[in-house]
C-alpha cells in the first residue's frame, strides 16, 4: 500500500512542518556544498595563477640577467670600436669633428633602436592566458550550478 495520500499531502503520521524542515535542510546542504565547491575552485585558480606567473617571472629574470651581462660586455667593446672610428676619422678631419660625426651617427642608431624596442614591448602579452580561460570555464560552471539549485 502506498504511504502517500491521493491529494498529494504528506504520508500519514508526517506533519507538513516536518516535511518542510527536511526539504529546507536538504536545500541548505546543497547550497553549502555549492559554496564549498566554489571556494575550492577559487583557491585552485589563484594557486594556478601564482604558479603560472612565478614560472614566467623566473624565466624572464634569468633571461634578463644574461642579457644585462652580455650588454655590459658589448658596451665596453662598442666604446672601444667607436673610439677607433673616431681616431680613424681624425686622420682626415680635426678630432672634434670626427667625434661629433660618430656621436650623431650613434644618436640616430640609438633612436631607431628605442623605437623598435618600444614597438616590440607594446606587442608583448603578459596576461596569464591559461588562468583566464579556466576562470571563464569556472564562471560558466558556477552559473549552471546556481541555476540547477534554483529549479
Amino acid at each position: 500500500m502506498n504511504a502517500t495520500r491521493i491529494d498529494g499531502g504528506p504520508p500519514p503520521g508526517e506533519m507538513p512542518r516536518e516535511r518542510l524542515t527536511r526539504e529546507a535542510e536538504s536545500l541548505g546542504a546543497l547550497v553549502s556544498g555549492l559554496l564549498q565547491d566554489l571556494q575550492d575552485l577559487v583557491r585552485a585558480e589563484i594557486a594556478l595563477a601564482k604558479a603560472e606567473l612565478k614560472d614566467d617571472a623566473a624565466t624572464a629574470g634569468k633571461a634578463a640577467g644574461v642579457l644585462a651581462a652580455g650588454g655590459v660586455v658589448g658596451l665596453v667593446a662598442f666604446i672601444f670600436l667607436m673610439l677607433a672610428v673616431t681616431l680613424l676619422l681624425a686622420i682626415w678631419l680635426p678630432l672634434w669633428v670626427s667625434a661629433l660625426i660618430v656621436a650623431v651617427v650613434l644618436g640616430i642608431v640609438a633612436a631607431v633602436m628605442v623605437m623598435r624596442g618600444k614597438q616590440s614591448l607594446s606587442q608583448a602579452n603578459l596576461a596569464p592566458e591559461q588562468t583566464i580561460a579556466t576562470l571563464k570555464e569556472d564562471q560558466a560552471w558556477a552559473r549552471r550550478q546556481i541555476n540547477s539549485v534554483r529549479r
